[in-house]
C-alpha cells in the first residue's frame, strides 16, 4: 500500500497516518511533560546514612561528607578522626 493511496476523496493515507500521531500525541503529551520535567529538573533524596557534618580546620569548609572518606573536599586535607 503506498502512502498517496486515496482512502476517501482526496484523503490519502499518509494524511491520515500524520493526523493519527498528532492525535496520539496529543493524548501523550500531558502524561510526559511531568514525568520529563521531573526526570531532568527533580531533586533527588540523598541517603545521608553514611555521612557525617565535618568542619574543616585548614580551610573553613563545612558540610557533610563519608564516614569513609577522609580528607576535605575543598582542599584535600585529612580529615582527622571522624566519629562511626
Amino acid at each position: 500500500m503506498n502512502l498517496d493511496t486515496i482512502v476517501f476523496n482526496d484523503i490519502t493515507v499518509g494524511r491520515m497516518l500524520f493526523w493519527v500521531a498528532v492525535v496520539v500525541a496529543i493524548f501523550m503529551l500531558p502524561k510526559m511533560v511531568p514525568k520529563l520535567y521531573k526526570l531532568i529538573f527533580g531533586k533527588k533524596k540523598v541517603n545521608l546514612q553514611h555521612t557525617v557534618y565535618f568542619a574543616c580546620s585548614n580551610c573553613g569548609w563545612e558540610g557533610h561528607i563519608s564516614k569513609f572518606g577522609t580528607r576535605c573536599p575543598k582542599c584535600d586535607a585529612p580529615a582527622g578522626d571522624l566519629d562511626t
